[in-house]
């Protein structure tokens, strides 16, 4: 019983998130979270024309003193602004998903909808992964053809596209919908495969335009992944790891372009003697760099500027990798931060006053006959 007890009151605990706010809630503790910045700014400036003047006076304690409250103030508007970023988010959510829920009939309508998207995007992506990796037409069955895959992306597209005009129309501020749901958009426009270039005549003979269409593929590949993860930040905290997936995607094209620039060769006779003679390879020994730190062993650059792009690519991998691995711990392990943050805040105030205790105790013997 107290076990079942002590779990209660941790999940009381648990439950005082901005998630669990209403919209009129939310607006109240927007205000007076942007008036205790205020505050806090007015804290700041007046211990610092006190610590200005004890600097200017040689006082061997102000810089010490300086840094231990840079770093007590630094930690409160840090949580500050985030708290205020995120319920300026929560806010405009919480309208939409209101508003959606009174067209939709009901809260229960709007999650049946989103767990229904959440369904067709993981679903769809396996989908298009089989048909980018499967084969010809003939060598699969007919439902899971380029043709059918297409017509039932294609299908699910209109599904996606209506949702995000749902969305749209129930937004006050249209800017914050296209600023975090373009995904959203971009994932509902079908891509056809190769199979279905004949629709497109003469242009879809064109290698280079073949290209870009699987190019576009691919990306939209990675947009419904991340489509997926803006799906489970409700469940979870996945922010910093949307962040580390979308520099290693900027830092495994950079580089890709330009090791394909530097020793790629587009030869034809030359295809199967070089690891990158082409972009697809160039990005997948990228990919192989960033991940695995040069393990992959897929080409061994050359000249010199392959070489320093291959061990900036390692060194940015390193650091990305660590990061993704951090936050993932941090996801199932729990967070610690606000304990941390109130034994530094609790060692700090002590530090404070035995440096006070100090100034008093020198004051009074200097002024003992």
């Amino acid at each position: 019983m107290s076990n079942q007890t002590l779990t209660e009151s941790i999940a009381q605990l648990e439950s005082i998130t901005t998630r669990n706010l209403t919209l009129d809630q939310t607006e109240v503790l927007l205000k007076r979270t942007r008036a205790a910045m205020s505050d806090l700014a007015e804290k700041v400036d007046s211990r610092y024309r006190i610590l200005a003047e004890d600097f200017e006076n040689a006082d061997p304690f102000a810089i010490g003193q300086a840094r231990r409250l840079t770093s007590r103030f630094q930690t409160q508007a840090d949580y500050l602004t985030n708290l205020e970023e995120g319920l300026q988010t929560h806010f405009h959510q919480k309208q939409i998903e209101n508003r959606m829920a009174e067209r939709l009939g009901g809260p229960r309508n709007l999650r049946i909808l989103e767990y229904g998207i959440l369904f067709l995007i993981v679903a769809l992506l396996g989908l298009l992964i089989y048909d980018m990796t499967a084969g010809a037409d003939n060598l699969r069955p007919w439902w899971l053809t380029s043709k059918s895959i297409f017509f039932i992306d294609a299908f699910c597209c209109v599904i996606f596209m209506s949702e995000f005009v749902l969305r749209l129309t129930c937004a006050e501020s249209k800017r914050f919908v296209w600023k975090h749901h373009w995904v959203d958009f971009a994932t509902s426009i079908p891509i056809p495969g190769e199979a279905q270039l004949s629709r497109f005549g003469r242009l879809g003979r064109l290698a280079r335009f073949a290209r870009v269409l699987r190019l576009l593929r691919f990306a939209r590949l990675f947009f419904f992944l991340w489509r997926g993860m803006d799906k489970l930040q409700d469940v979870m905290d996945v922010r910093m790891m949307k962040k580390t997936i979308r520099w290693s995607v900027m830092a495994t094209l950079a580089g890709a372009f330009f090791i394909y620039q530097l020793e790629g060769n587009g030869a034809e006779d030359n295809l199967m003697a070089n690891p990158v003679s082409t972009f697809g390879k160039a990005i997948w020994w990228s990919f192989t760099t960033v991940l695995t730190g040069g393990f992959g062993d897929i080409h061994n650059p050359s000249s010199a500027s392959g070489q320093v792009l291959t061990g900036l690519l390692v060194v940015v991998g390193m650091v990305l990798v660590g990061v993704f691995t951090a936050t993932l711990t941090t996801i199932f392990v729990g967070q610690q931060n606000e304990t941390e943050n109130e034994n530094i805040d609790s060692i700090l105030t002590r530090l404070d006053e035995f440096a006070a205790l100090n100034e008093g105790s020198s004051d009074s013997d200097s002024g003992s006959p």
